[in-house]
């Protein structure tokens, strides 16, 4: 097994203890969370606010280094889901096996079912994956890793 799929495999292992530990909290109104963010967990390098259509690259430390950028989420019934995550891969040309070979440019898988951040239009909602602008997308799959961890905030 390569070290590039040694490190995924750690990932999938660390996502599944990390959805066991529940749903994360949104900072609480009028105060901030981490760097300004919504989110709470300082060792984060992505923070979504599912609610503000908003995201941030962080370094894992609790300082912004982007954002905030503009997302569309998961519809009703298709709901992206809110918790802690560890980024499990990435395919700069994914093509949609669940819809019709659809096309999900600079896709950053975040869980087990297929979600992830990736370009395409923010004017509408997905089936639970995080849409950027084909731009921002590239953004995110140059700065994010497999094992960087993300947190998505309802």
């Amino acid at each position: 097994m390569s070290s590039g799929r040694l490190a995924v495999g750690v990932a999938a292992v660390g996502l599944g203890a990390l959805q066991l530990t529940g749903v994360a909290s949104a900072a609480p109104a009028g105060a901030a969370g981490v760097g300004g963010t919504s989110c709470t967990d300082a060792r984060i390098k992505v923070c979504v606010d599912l609610s503000e259509n908003r995201a941030w690259l962080l370094d894992g430390a609790g300082n912004v280094t982007s954002g905030p950028y503009r997302v569309s989420h998961g519809a009703e019934g298709q709901e992206t889901p809110t918790g802690d995550f560890v980024i499990q891969w990435k395919d700069q040309y994914h093509k949609s096996k669940e819809y019709n070979g659809a096309s999900m440019p600079y896709s950053v898988f975040f869980d087990g079912n297929g979600r992830a951040f990736h370009g395409g239009g923010t004017d509408r909602e997905s089936a639970g994956c995080v849409r950027l602008s084909t731009d921002d997308a590239k953004t995110f799959f140059d700065y994010l890793n497999p094992n960087d961890r993300a947190q998505i905030v309802p």
